[in-house]
């Protein structure tokens, strides 16, 4: 059932004004994609900010205290074994100073 011609001029009508929503529709979601990466980049750096700023003073303003802690400012190392745990060497010579002492 071919339409007929009034409705021809409508139809033209309808699928322009479909055309533009559509048009104006993808502008909108093109925006909405933009301002969420952009969004996404600044959270990011928002929170490498809260992240990093502790961690560098923690670590200028807490390393001379921690090495003061530990012995490092005097010389000593720490254990160089596995996991940070005495090799076998450090725990006999541990054993021989504790030898020597208590005996």
């Amino acid at each position: 059932m071919p339409p007929e011609a009034g409705n021809y001029a409508e139809l033209k009508k309808l699928l322009e004004e479909n055309l533009e929503a559509t048009k104006e529709n993808n502008r909108l979601l093109r925006e909405m994609r933009r301002n969420a990466l952009i969004g996404l980049a600044v959270k990011a750096v928002i929170w490498l900010i809260l992240l990093g700023v502790p961690l560098f003073f923690l670590g200028t303003y807490l390393g001379p205290l921690m090495n003061a802690v530990t012995g490092q400012a005097a010389g000593q190392t720490l254990p160089t074994g596995l996991f940070g745990l005495p090799s076998a060497e450090q725990m006999n010579q541990l054993i021989e100073e504790y030898q020597s002492v208590y005996q």
